[in-house]
């Protein structure tokens, strides 16, 4: 059975053409493990965040914020795997080589996969990083109360740490997604230093309450010395056996308004910002410095309206549908989202589908999608036979048993751009029937309370994804729906439950081979988790987001050199490596 290799587009928090821009087209091996090549050493650099995380935790649901990973565990843990710039999964500087068929590394039968662990890798006290470290991250992924990404760490059945530097990880059975564990794309995928929880149950460990303001230990190049709500400070670390950063520290800020960020990066404030696309051109706006040097272009991140569907009134799928076909996408597209991006098109997938990946997001089922063109009169026709009296649309909107249809539409406070969307839609949804009302909140509370708790009707944001061999661990199965029951434990947060494709993604989990490798068939759309489809209506699915990476040198003046920005991009810094689910 030939071994599935999967690739995954990487998720950049600047954009691919960042990385081909300053660069010169990725980043390139060291000389020698733990020196700096090219470029001059030393001097500092301020990064201005458009969001800003409550805590630290990769266990919780603080995980999924992008923000998060950024400022977070991306640039000071280690991982057992990598994902390059071009979406193939790599060697980390954690081990000395990927487990393959070939070298032994991955046996089928039973089922296991096997690292050797980089003599040379130590956390930043100089102590080994040692395979009871991974035994103990495994642990608490699965113990820790609140944990959203536990699917593959579940079918594990004991990790070997015999000898420290080998992992030998042994299986309940096949599983397709094994590159994401311990690193890889999950927002949970590195490695823990078992001995920075002294005081953990080492057979259960629960970490619930631990690295919410501090990430105290490092296996990255990067050491988190200090994080609040006001700034975070990281230096380079000394230990780092890999290749070594040029600068010797970077701080972030949060700047959460895009105004803000604009002027503070045009007054010197900061070096770098990474705003999302506003209402008004950021180009237009960068042109009042002549040293602001601005990079964009495509990601693997889609925008959407996205639904809870088990809200009262959203879980009826026909009011679903009446949302779907009264929201003007088209409109949307035109007068805001072409401001910064003038090819921009109407998105018709959603993670984990996206137009990139042809196998997921088939013309099939871009081509059912589209069919929700704005109809505000087939919406109305579906919320009348949904029992919702229409007849004084659109005056007002439909109601039903004396109550208007009325739907809280959160979005990302200090997105101008989410502000004009969010107009845009109110707008078109009155002749739908529909009382469309915006509302801004604060991101961290969005990703990491409201959407978790099931505390929402529809949230637009962000979602981002890559190539995945495993559709469960992107959280559409039914079990993964986080509930007070389970203690909000799981990924699955808009509540999509399809039981006839449980068995199919669950299947598809045990499937080595590249292949059987697919989407479900396209003559059975119910079995789809499409947006739009019979079997979901997850989301409406607005634009494919496109990101920009803006700087210059705040104590200069001149824009922000190359190799500047490829010394923060090999290490962690602006790089979303690529997360399933991470959001913004």
């Amino acid at each position: 059975m030939q071994l599935r290799r999967v690739l995954r587009l990487v998720a950049l928090v600047g954009v691919i053409g960042l990385i081909a821009s300053a660069c010169g087209g990725g980043a390139k091996a060291p000389a020698s493990p733990g020196v700096t090549t090219g470029g001059k050493k030393g001097g500092s650099a301020v990064f201005g965040a458009e969001q800003w995380p409550q805590c630290l935790n990769i266990i919780t649901s603080c995980t999924t914020s992008t923000w998060m990973q950024i400022v977070g565990p991306q640039p000071t843990l280690p991982k057992l795997q990598i994902l390059d710039p071009k979406g193939n999964y790599a060697k980390s500087d954690l081990v000395s080589e990927l487990p393959t068929l070939e070298n032994g590394g991955v046996t089928q039968n039973p089922f296991s996969v096997t690292y050797k662990i980089d003599p040379k890798a130590v956390w930043d006290d100089g102590t080994p990083i040692t395979s009871k470290d991974v035994e103990f991250t495994w642990k608490a992924i699965l113990n820790t109360t609140g944990t959203v990404g536990p699917v593959g760490y579940d079918k594990i059945t004991s990790i070997d740490t015999t000898d420290d530097r080998t992992v030998k990880i042994l299986f309940s059975e096949a599983y397709a997604d094994w590159s994401d564990l311990f690193g890889g794309g999950n927002t949970n995928g590195y490695v823990l230093k078992k001995a920075a929880f002294p005081d953990a149950d080492d057979a259960k460990p629960d970490l619930a309450k631990e690295m919410n303001d501090l990430i105290p230990f490092s296996g990255g190049p990067w050491i988190m010395k200090s994080w609040s709500k006001s700034q975070e400070i990281l230096t380079r670390n000394p230990k780092y056996w890999g290749h070594q950063p040029l600068l010797d520290q970077v701080t972030f800020v949060p700047l959460e308004e895009q105004p803000q960020e604009i002027a503070a990066l045009l007054s010197g404030q900061v070096d770098v910002i990474n705003p999302q696309a506003g209402a008004t051109s950021v180009i237009d706006q960068l042109k009042a410095n002549a040293n602001a040097k601005s990079v964009q272009g495509p990601t693997n991140y889609g925008d959407a309206f996205w639904f809870y569907q088990r809200d009262p009134v959203l879980k009826d799928f026909k009011v679903r549908q009446a949302i779907a076909y009264g929201v003007d996408r088209q409109k949307i597209v035109d007068q805001v989202i072409k401001l910064n991006n003038p090819d921009a098109t109407v998105l018709n997938c959603l993670p984990p589908l996206f137009p990139v990946i042809d196998a997921w997001c088939s013309d099939v089922i871009q081509a059912e999608t589209a069919k929700y063109n704005y109809d505000p009169t087939k919406s109305v026709e579906l919320l009348k036979s949904a029992g919702y009296d229409c007849s004084k649309v659109p005056s007002s909107p439909c109601t039903k048993g004396g109550k208007p249809l009325k739907i809280i539409a959160y979005y990302t406070a200090g997105n101008t751009r989410r502000q004009a969307v969010g107009a845009i839609a109110q707008e078109s949804l009155k002749a739908a029937g529909i009382q469309w009302v915006p509302k801004p909140n604060d991101a961290t509370d969005l990703f990491s309370n409201k959407l978790q708790q099931g505390d929402y009707q529809v949230i637009e944001y962000a979602s981002g994804t890559t190539v995945d061999p495993s559709p469960t661990s992107y959280s559409w199965l039914c079990s993964q729906i986080p509930t007070k029951a389970n203690k909000f434990a799981g990924n699955n947060v808009q509540a999509y439950c399809n039981p006839q494709l449980d068995p199919l993604m669950e299947q598809s989990d045990k499937e080595l081979d590249l292949t059987n490798d697919q989407a479900p068939p396209a003559d059975r759309p119910d079995l789809h988790p499409d947006p739009q489809g019979p079997g979901g209506s997850a989301a409406v699915p607005v634009h494919q987001h496109h990101r920009m990476a803006d700087g210059q040198d705040r104590r200069t003046g001149r824009p922000v050199e190359p190799s500047s920005l490829c010394d923060v991009l090999e290490h962690g810094l602006l790089v979303q490596g690529v997360s399933k689910g991470g959001r913004r």
